[in-house]
């Protein structure tokens, strides 16, 4: 293993429409953006309309949607109140 995984970048997104207009297949757009082939073709169902095909923008945008930010506790304002009346407890 040892290998460190990195997100698309908006620029990854942008080759990969580019070379699916060109006609080349999920693996060989792999090859060159050096990735696996699942990675491209999970990227690319996930992010294609049903109309209008792959397009990068849309892609990068719901990617960043998907992202989760802050902490659980921030989220979830339940949650932090039970944590520090539990603190406050003793626990």
């Amino acid at each position: 293993m040892g290998c460190k995984y990195e997100q698309l970048s908006l620029e990854d997104r942008c080759e990969i429409a580019r070379l699916q207009a060109d006609g080349r297949s999920i693996r060989q757009i792999a090859a060159a953006l050096d990735r696996a082939p699942s990675t491209i073709s999970r990227e690319v169902s996930r992010n294609r309309g049903r109309e209008v095909g792959y397009k990068p923008s849309y892609a990068q945008e719901q990617t960043k949607a998907r992202r989760w930010t802050g902490s659980r506790l921030e989220r979830e304002p339940g949650l932090s109140r039970a944590v520090r009346e539990g603190l406050t407890r003793g626990w």
